[in-house]
Order: C-alpha cells, then sequence, then structure tokens
C-alpha cells in the first residue's frame, strides 16, 4: 500500500512540473523554464540545433523564455545556427565542384 501512495506523490509531482514548466534542453545543460499558461503543451524542447524558423514555432516557449530572464538560452542557440549557416555558405564558395 505504501507503494501506491509513493507513486501516487512521484505521478502528482511530475504532473505538476510538466504543466508549470518548460524542459529546455539548451547547449549549457537542461533548464527549466516557467510557462506562462500552464498546460501539458511543450514540456520538453531540445533547443541546441534551433534556428529562426524553429523559433517561429515555438512562440509561447520563446517568451517564456525572456520573461523569466534566461535569454542566453535564445542567444545560444541563435548563434550556433547562424554560425552553421555561415560555414555552409563559406563551404560552398570555396568547395572545387
Amino acid at each position: 500500500m505504501s507503494r501506491f501512495f509513493a507513486g501516487m506523490c512521484c505521478g502528482a509531482l511530475l504532473l505538476f512540473v510538466v504543466m508549470h514548466y518548460h524542459i529546455v534542453h539548451g547547449n549549457n545543460g537542461v533548464v527549466l523554464v516557467p510557462k506562462l499558461k500552464n498546460n501539458l503543451s511543450g514540456v520538453y524542447t531540445d533547443i541546441r540545433q534551433f534556428e529562426l524558423n524553429d523559433w517561429k514555432q515555438h512562440k509561447s516557449l520563446a517568451a517564456a523564455i525572456m520573461q523569466s530572464n534566461q535569454a542566453d538560452l535564445l542567444e545560444d542557440s541563435a548563434y550556433s545556427g547562424f554560425g552553421d549557416s555561415m560555414r555552409g555558405l563559406v563551404d560552398n564558395l570555396f568547395s572545387n565542384d
């Protein structure tokens, strides 16, 4: 019976976390970002390879990151995406095709 109550407590805690926080995997590890609206959407997002189009699809996550003063998460993914784009452009310019 105690396992049942322990499982219920763990489940309730997990439900509370996913209802109130975005779990964001960035370049510096995993971060909890408070949600603007309590719901089950956008529970886990890996932003390490995000580009501008990806942020357009995750506007609520971007707004939550900005409101929680963790804008460095946006900057890190934007810089890496921009750097990858520039490397691809330079590689295409100087290829021997």
